[in-house]
């Protein structure tokens, strides 16, 4: 019953306070793309609304060297 308990109060987070917390417009914002993976020139910033999907930005310069 214990486990019963627990998977309904992960499915309510899951389902309505996660995307509460994650922003659907953050990565526009931050000038990003929600995509399955990054390429080489870009890096990961930030989860998309879709759990399948991260936001990539373009690398800067200072990025690179390192």
């Amino acid at each position: 019953m214990k486990i019963f308990i627990y998977l309904l109060h992960f499915l309510c987070y899951v389902t309505f306070i996660l995307p509460a917390l994650v922003d659907p417009d953050r990565c526009s914002k931050l000038y990003g793309q929600c995509k399955k993976r990054c390429s080489k020139h870009e890096k990961q910033i930030e989860i998309c609304l879709s759990p399948s999907k991260i936001c990539c930005i373009e690398r800067a310069f200072e990025d690179d060297l390192s």
